[in-house]
């Protein structure tokens, strides 16, 4: 799925204009089955048209870049869509997807925010433990700061 959101191909921003979505592919069944305490690895392969132009957000926020500004480059994250989220825990840390603009935060929205490195052959990679059991839905998202495109993974704990 992906969204035609903000800083799409309509957009007056010059370093939108024709944007497109990232192109996201998660690897692996779309659905799992894992015990609590075992560790699940997600892979997923993501890429751009480089629009917009990447950038950073800056230590304070003002100015231009009053909110809802947010750091533009490829980013992906994986995070819990539905399910106990407080019951999963991911390694890496994953960058937070809400529009977080507490500053130091690890959100693209709040001050300070760095747009992390595109990793070796496009590839992010998390592992996530489960300490409950139950159904999850873990959502892979791919944002480049104007457009997204995400998929789901489901994923069924037991003891």
């Amino acid at each position: 799925m992906s969204n035609l959101g903000t800083g799409g191909g309509l957009s007056t921003t010059p370093d939108m204009v024709g944007n497109k979505a990232p192109v996201l592919t998660v690897e692996g069944a779309k659905a799992r089955t894992a015990k609590i305490g075992e560790p699940v690895a997600f892979t997923a392969l993501a890429t751009d048209d480089g629009k917009p132009n990447r950038k950073n957000m800056p230590a304070r926020l003002g100015g231009d870049y009053s909110l809802p500004a947010t750091a533009n480059g490829l980013r992906v994250s994986f995070f819990v869509y539905r399910g106990q989220g407080s019951a999963v825990k991911f390694d890496p840390t994953q960058t937070e997807t809400w529009e977080n603009t507490r500053d130091g935060g690890n959100s693209p929205w709040s001050a300070g925010f760095k747009t992390p490195p595109l990793p070796e052959g496009n590839r992010w990679q998390a592992r996530a433990t489960f300490s409950e059991p139950g159904s999850y839905v873990v959502r892979a998202l791919a944002h480049d700061g104007g457009l997204w495109a995400a998929q789901d993974i489901t994923v069924t704990v037991s003891k």
